[in-house]
Order: structure tokens, then C-alpha cells, then sequence
């Protein structure tokens, strides 16, 4: 086991978003049945909160970044609420990928068993003139993605998670849907 940690370079800094399945035992106990991982780069538009510097005290800097402080946008949102569509208690959580170690981490947490799924999201109809839309057609966004085995597969086999997105800029949605490294 190697002891060095080695902090990545800037440009492979990522953060990873894990959104647990969660569901009732016979018990009425929650619990995980499985995971879906994916990565999102840093840009201008996806970065962390910044605090103003009045807030940043030294319980704020010892327990930074909280979940709070990590990027959020409507793409992320998006796939939640698609995963949320099947399992409505789904919960996200975020993580800096930021030296070896958590590369290290990260390959741990998914060589594990896992069931392919789809991941659907297209266009919302609603509110658009039906007359205009008769005899068109749309593409939807499609991707197959792994969801992480925590106990039996047979609760997470043959998934399909269906989203929605605004019809007047679904096919952006898509483009940015497309850059999301799902592992």
C-alpha cells in the first residue's frame, strides 16, 4: 500500500456526485440498495459557493466544504429528480476528487457489483402549441448507466430513470447531459 498522497493536477480536479437508492426494509428501516457515481468538471459556472469573508470563522474553515458549498446546477438537479421518479427518497452527495487518495477511494467504491440502467430524459410537452408539434419528431437523451450493488442486484435490475427537461432548450440539456462522465 502506497503511504504518499500526491495532490492532481488542477485540470483533473473533479467533483463526485454519488446518489444513493434508498428504500423501506420490512422493518420500515431506509436503507441503500445501491449507488449511481458520476463526475463533473469545474468551470466559471460550476464551482464552489464562495462566503463572504465576514462568514468564514474558524469552525466554518475546519469543516470545509460542507455538503452545502459544493456546485449544484440544473443538470444536476435533473438527474436526481429523474432518479427520484423511482426511488423518491434518493439523496446526493458530493465529494472533491482532489489528490490520489481519492482517486484511490473513488476505485474502491465502484469495484463492486453493478446493473446496467437507462437513463432517459426528453423533452416536457407541456404548454407547447400541439398544432406546431403534429407530425415532428424529437430526440430524446439516452445513456446506459451503472448503478453500484449494495446488498442483492436483484432490487436494481432492469432500471429505467426517466427525466424531463424544459422543450425550449432540450437539445442544450442533452450537449451537457453528454459531458457527464456517469462511472
Amino acid at each position: 500500500m502506497n503511504n504518499t498522497i500526491t495532490v492532481l493536477p488542477i485540470e483533473e480536479m473533479r467533483i463526485v456526485k454519488r446518489i444513493d437508492l434508498l428504500t423501506q426494509n420490512k422493518n420500515n428501516i431506509e436503507i441503500r440498495i445501491g449507488f449511481i457515481v458520476y463526475e463533473r468538471e469545474f468551470s466559471p459556472d460550476y464551482k464552489f459557493v464562495e462566503k463572504k469573508k465576514d462568514e468564514k470563522d474558524f469552525l466554518y474553515l475546519s469543516t470545509y466544504p460542507k455538503q452545502e458549498d459544493y456546485p449544484s446546477d440544473e443538470i444536476d438537479e435533473l438527474i436526481l429528480s429523474s432518479i427520484k421518479n423511482t426511488f423518491s427518497n434518493a439523496r446526493i452527495h458530493s465529494e472533491l476528487l482532489f489528490s490520489s487518495f481519492d482517486t484511490d477511494n473513488l476505485k474502491r467504491l465502484i469495484e463492486r457489483p453493478n446493473e446496467k440502467a437507462n437513463f432517459i430524459v426528453r423533452p416536457e410537452f407541456y404548454g407547447q402549441d400541439l398544432a406546431f408539434l403534429v407530425g415532428k419528431s424529437f430526440n430524446a437523451f439516452f445513456k446506459n448507466i451503472n448503478v453500484y450493488v449494495d446488498g442483492s442486484s436483484e432490487l436494481i435490475k432492469h432500471l429505467t430513470f426517466n427525466g424531463y427537461c424544459k422543450f425550449e432548450n432540450h437539445e442544450e440539456v442533452y450537449s451537457r447531459l453528454d459531458k457527464i462522465k456517469f462511472l
